[in-house]
């Protein structure tokens, strides 16, 4: 199973040279969903796109995937122009169920996903954590180990776990 997602990537990574998108070696992609890379995407070294049948992954022209980085996608994620993400952070519009603590979490399902939307210009510290249903507005920064578990409008500066504003750094007019 491992090879075969190796050799998937491999085989992706190739395609996508050719649409101005640059994907280091050591990519895995997962499950059968749709995936849209942008012009200028680079995706680093170890990421993981898991997308589960019907799922749609889009990220946006210029954006840079850090490494080891997992999106894991059960409907929607996206992720706008220009979004810089640093290493191990992980997104994901799904999460696992855990509704009867008699029975392990792998045997419980998944909750319903929620679409996940990452807006132009934003940036992802290292080991974010982007969770069901959030929206980040235009050029947000979410500082480094933050968990994101609410939405937050444009220009907004978000720290901790869960992830509280900071400020707004809005451009003065």
């Amino acid at each position: 199973m491992f090879f075969g997602r190796r050799l998937t990537g491999t085989i992706f990574r190739y395609r996508q040279l050719t649409r101005g998108v640059y994907i280091e070696p050591g990519l895995m992609l997962a499950g059968g969903g749709e995936v849209r890379l942008d012009p200028g995407v680079v995706i680093q070294r170890g990421a993981m796109l898991a997308t589960r049948p019907g799922a749609r992954l889009a990220i946006g022209p210029d954006s840079r995937i850090g490494p080891d980085v997992v999106i894991s996608v059960a409907e929607q994620v996206t992720l706008g122009r220009s979004v810089l993400t640093a290493a191990r952070c992980y997104i994901s519009d799904h999460n696992h169920e855990f509704s009867d603590p008699e029975r392990p979490v792998l045997q419980q399902g998944m909750t319903p996903p929620r679409p996940v939307t990452i807006g132009d210009g934003s940036w992802l510290g290292i080991n974010v954590c982007i969770l069901p249903g959030v929206t980040l507005g235009r050029n947000c920064v979410v500082a480094a180990n933050s968990v994101v578990t609410t939405s937050f409008p444009d220009y907004s500066v978000v720290a901790g776990a869960p992830a509280r504003l900071l400020r707004s750094a809005a451009p003065v007019p």
